[in-house]
This record gives structure tokens, sequence and C-alpha cells, in this order.
């Protein structure tokens, strides 16, 4: 797949004082790689301090249609990411729903 078949959407929240990441940066993003045609992510990347939380955010959302309804990332997110930077992810993730929302209205 070439670069003209696919698109970044990139989705931004702060970090809270309370999290260990916000030491090493006051933002999470989330960076998707979206397949124009389907929707689907197709590669996943962020700036998740660890290691392990980057990993599993590419796990959560690889194969993910991004036209879809997000409450069931959202669900995971609550169920089963215990972080004081919870509500980061989930807002950076909302963040780039929007942003590909627009872009499809477009």
């Amino acid at each position: 797949m070439g670069p003209r078949a696919s698109l970044i959407v990139v989705g931004y929240a702060k970090v809270p004082r309370t999290s260990g990441a916000h030491g090493a940066a006051d933002l999470l993003a989330v960076s998707l790689r979206v397949d124009r045609e389907t929707g689907t992510v197709i590669d996943v990347d962020s700036t998740a301090v660890s290691s392990v939380v980057r990993s599993w955010v590419a796990d959560l959302l690889l194969g993910v249609d991004l036209s879809a309804d997000i409450s069931p990332v959202l669900a995971e997110i609550d169920e089963s990411y215990l972080s004081n930077a919870a509500g980061s992810l989930k807002q950076a993730i909302s963040d780039a729903w929007r942003r590909y929302a627009s872009y499809r209205a477009h």
C-alpha cells in the first residue's frame, strides 16, 4: 500500500499532572494510519511513555473502522486501562475520530 492509499489521522489530549507520563510530555498523541478506501486503521503509534501501553493501544486500534461507533473502544479503555491517563487516552482517540469524521464530511 503506497502513501497515497492511506492517510494519517492524529488526535491529541493533555496529560493530567497526576500521571507519571506528565513529566515526559504535556500532550498525548495517538497517530493512526488509515486506509482511505475502507476507513480501517492499518498502523498505530502513540506518545505513551511505556512501550507496553503503546503496544496495547496498537492492539486496541488496529483493524478498527474509524467510521464505526467509537463506544466499544472507549469502553475497553474504561475496563482495561487502569491509569490516571485513561481519560487522556480516550480524549486523544476521540479527537482522532472527530478529525476523521470531519475529513469524511468534506
